[in-house]
């Protein structure tokens, strides 16, 4: 008989953790929402970008490469623009990156204007491109994991709030409202929230700092489909292609407590001015704005791994919005921990 694996949280860490561990293991995933991806994973930008973060990041982004390939990912593009007064920070991001990407190459401006004509000219003064970067299906994703858990035997739970953690003969009893399931492991992918789930636990918080990321979809009633990803090299700001229109985001990392992350007007005021100063485009009314939750540890690099102290207790959370591009790889990770099998990620990835 496999043993009972309960994971609290079914964002794209939890159920990638989910579908990969349930070869194992009988899976429960406790969502809290009224479905999978409610928070961070539903909100997000879902693109793979090989220069992200650290070299943390990238390894684990290259080894979730096959995966996104085989479902659905396209290739998008990403293109790093500067203005003069920032230049030298592109040699700064190239300097940095290329022994990693060794596609990452600059651009003549010129054809920088042809792909996205919005563009003001003097904006960009230089710019990069990222071949390799791709546009991610996050709901053929999350979709994806949780098929491939409920084909082996697993289940999700949604609608189930985890509001007590209790220590038990055989493991742990997690109870949500007026029902309770037994774990012989339990898996915190809590995401903004993890630290919370720990202390029901009885176990030490990690210290996860939640961020909140702003985002808007303009509409500028033309074809923007072949556009590429477009982010300034000082950040503060980027834009992609998205079902006809364009996102949008601030880039921001403003501190929040764990909640239904909401848009703060000002921050969807500068938003537009931002892509405003960078483009020619008018932006009268966003068709939509949305806020969501980007979770990070100190050290910006995940943790996944069963908690050095308390037996039978095992994080992934910290992905700081990440967690799409690398979700394949870490659901592969988690399991093989929680298996008990070799990693080469084991000793990086420690809580």
């Amino acid at each position: 008989m496999k043993r009972k694996l309960v994971i609290i949280g079914g964002g794209i860490a939890g159920m990638s953790c989910a579908a990969h561990a349930a070869a194992d293991f009988d899976v429960t995933v406790l969502e809290a929402e009224l479905q999978p991806g409610y928070h961070s994973s539903g909100r997000s930008a879902a693109v793979y970008i090989e220069a992200y973060m650290n070299e943390v990041v990238h390894a684990l982004s290259l080894a979730s490469l096959d995966h996104h390939r085989a479902h659905g990912a396209r290739p998008v593009g990403d293109i790093t623009v500067t203005d003069a007064a920032h230049a030298d920070e592109l040699d700064v991001f190239l300097d940095r990156w290329r022994p990693l990407c060794p596609a990452l190459e600059e651009l003549p401006a010129a054809r920088v204007l042809e792909l996205v004509p919005i563009l003001r000219p003097e904006r960009v003064h230089r710019a990069a491109i990222d071949p390799n970067a791709l546009s991610l299906d996050a709901h053929g994703l999350l979709d994806g994991f949780r098929r491939e858990l409920t084909s082996a035997g697993g289940r999700v739970i949604n609608n189930a709030r985890v509001d007590r953690v209790q220590r038990v003969a055989a493991g742990w009893r997690v109870g949500f409202g007026d029902r309770q399931v037994d774990a012989d492991v339990l898996v915190n992918a809590a995401g903004a929230w993890g630290d919370q789930v720990a202390a029901l636990a009885g176990v030490r918080a990690l210290g996860l700092e939640p961020r909140r990321r702003t985002a808007l979809l303009v509409d500028l009633q033309r074809d923007v489909s072949r556009w590429p990803l477009i982010h300034r090299v000082e950040g503060g700001l980027y834009f992609k292609p998205e079902a006809g229109v364009l996102m949008v985001s601030l880039a921001d990392e403003t501190p929040s407590p764990p909640c239904d992350a909401q848009p703060e007007e000002l921050d969807v005021a500068m938003a537009v001015d931002r892509f405003q100063e960078l483009t020619t485009a008018e932006v009268r009314r966003p068709q939509r704005t949305w806020a969501g939750l980007r979770t990070f540890l100190p050290d910006n690099v995940p943790a996944v791994g069963y908690d050095p102290t308390v037996n039978d207790f095992f994080w992934i959370v910290g992905q700081g919005g990440s967690g799409m591009q690398t979700a394949p790889a870490v659901g592969q990770i988690a399991a093989d921990l929680l298996a008990g099998r070799p990693n080469p990620y084991a000793r990086q990835l420690s809580p």
